[in-house]
């Protein structure tokens, strides 16, 4: 594919920005990938307006529209992607699990209280409602043809996790209470990954799966593959990058 890329969206851009670095130095003369982090300070505030009139801001619809205009990039999405983390990242104080429909997925904790996955799907969408506005606004910017990348999955080993926890986590007492099982944070990963693409699915985007070769065998993050506890490294940024490249 000889055409640009241009993606969209918050932390998890940094990886895809570290890969289109490199190839960049590598090749000046390939294709280019670029990026916009729409919550850097020059696009500040980066939404204005509530609910359904809430906007992009002005600096930021004008950034876009022209990187669209100059290069006419395939546009991808990378916008939130770390509710599920937020949410589930952190051992509960009342640990709880619950099981995932239509698929098959880790059993249930016999230690943990069972919860439905209405329950788990009905506080997940409550913390979306800002990545729900963030689709809206670059469907309406950018048009058709918008892919919406799935966010990186969790890690399995806890352990790394603890370690390599940024501020959000630590300043939420990550060290005390402990990583959350890997099933969970598994599921919860799943259903944030469903519910995105049905957002997608109803403003007529693509959504696009996790890189394959960035995933072990029982479907998490490979730890060559992470960035620190929650993102992908520019090795993921290059898969994903590959991926865009391939549709």
């Amino acid at each position: 594919m000889s055409r640009a890329i241009l993606v969209i969206g918050q932390s998890h851009v940094a990886a895809v920005r570290a890969a289109a670095r490199a190839r960049r130095e590598a090749d000046p003369d390939r294709t280019r990938t670029r990026v916009i982090h729409t919550i850097e300070p020059q696009y500040a505030p980066e939404v204005e307006g509530e609910g359904d009139a809430a906007r992009f801001a002005p600096a930021l619809v004008d950034t876009i529209r022209d990187q669209i205009d100059r290069h006419a990039p395939l546009v991808a999405s990378a916008s939130g992607g770390n509710v599920h983390n937020g949410f589930a990242l952190i051992r509960h104080p009342r640990p709880y699990d619950f099981l995932l429909s239509d698929e098959d997925g880790p059993p249930l904790d016999p230690a943990a209280e069972p919860v439905t996955e209405a329950l788990v799907r009905a506080t997940l969408e409550a913390g979306l409602e800002r990545d729900r506005i963030r689709l809206r606004e670059i469907r309406r910017i950018a048009g058709e043809g918008v892919v919406q990348l799935e966010s990186p999955p969790p890690l399995a080993d806890g352990a790394i996790i603890a370690a390599q926890a940024d501020a959000y986590f630590r300043n939420r007492g990550i060290a005390e209470l402990g990583v959350a099982p890997a099933g969970l944070r598994y599921k919860i990963w799943r259903l944030h990954s469903r519910i995105v693409a049905g957002y997608c699915a109803d403003l007529g985007l693509r959504f696009l799966p996790a890189p394959a070769e960035a995933r072990d065998a029982q479907g998490f993050l490979r730890p060559d593959f992470a960035g620190d506890a929650t993102h992908g490294n520019r090795a993921y940024g290059e898969a994903v990058i590959r991926a865009l490249e391939a549709l």
